[in-house]
């Protein structure tokens, strides 16, 4: 009889904890599941700004527009919008939701449905993990976003509940492959090594590397061979001209490129091409 009772408590304690605490909370973006695995939600969000903005729901009949943003807080980037008294302004949030004004022409009105730093990860009786956020008790709303695991996709955001008057409980839905064991979401470290310079700064620190050896190498060169002065410039007679050159090209190819008959353009270049060598 005791063995029973003992095993029926433990089967009792074993789904209580497994319903409340399958999600350790770390911070806004993570929660520590067992066997070391972690769900981090850094590559979803998006620091500064909403990752995703003015979301609509598929009832037509709700006008309102929708924006979240896990792990990072962000401000609204609508300047204009005006906040009723009995609402907090989108600052520091994780979910807003803006209202269109009444007639057109009207500033939205736009409020927070939960604060970034009130994450909470939590877990249903069926272990299906969501986080909850309010608004650190100074409004009505709050907004619970449920993870659901998706192979297929990094984000992708849907809109269960829509905010009501008398009922400020918002439910979205974010489908991510970050809710799929075995979590390989994990956001890059401090410590991991950048990857290094692109191809254009590649380029960039060659073509000037290869610019200041030519000038040194140059200047070297004509010393060693008596110069001074300007004279040292390597090639000075060509950087000379160079100036005019790039004018006389200019004034040159505008023309020929505004006109539209091919057999003029090949006119007109061959005039100038005759008239360089006739000077000369």
């Amino acid at each position: 009889m005791f063995l029973e009772n003992f095993a029926i408590f433990l089967v009792v304690v074993r789904s209580v904890f497994s319903a409340t605490a399958v999600c350790s909370f770390q911070n806004p973006c993570q929660c520590v599941l067992g066997a070391g695995q972690v769900i981090d939600l850094s590559t979803v969000g998006t620091p500064n700004h909403p990752r995703f903005f003015d979301l609509l729901s598929e009832d037509s009949n709700v006008t309102e527009f929708y924006s979240y943003n896990p792990c990072f807080p962000f401000d609204s980037p609508v300047k204009f919008a005006t906040v009723k008294e009995e609402n907090l302004p989108c600052k520091n949030a994780a979910g807003c939701v803006r209202t269109p004004g009444p007639s057109s022409g009207d500033p939205p009105e736009e409020h927070a449905i939960g604060i970034q730093s009130t994450a909470k990860f939590q877990a249903d009786a069926a272990n299906s993990i969501h986080i909850f956020y309010d608004l650190e008790k100074k409004g009505f709303q709050n907004l619970t976003v449920i993870l659901q695991c998706d192979n297929s996709t990094l984000h992708q955001l849907y809109i269960n509940r829509t905010e009501i008057a008398g009922n400020g409980s918002v439910i979205l839905t974010l489908a991510t492959k970050c809710a799929c064991p075995p979590y390989s979401c994990a956001s890059p470290t401090p410590d991991e090594p950048s990857h290094g310079l692109s191809t254009g700064s590649k380029l960039l620190i060659a073509f000037f590397t290869i610019v200041l050896a030519y000038f040194l190498i140059g200047i070297v060169w004509n010393f060693c061979n008596g110069a001074h002065g300007t004279e040292l410039v390597p090639n000075v007679d060509f950087w000379n001209e160079l100036p005019k050159l790039i004018i006389e090209g200019v004034v040159l190819h505008v023309p020929v490129l505004e006109e539209r008959d091919p057999m003029e353009k090949c006119r007109r270049y061959l005039m100038y091409i005759f008239s360089r060598h006739s000077i000369k």
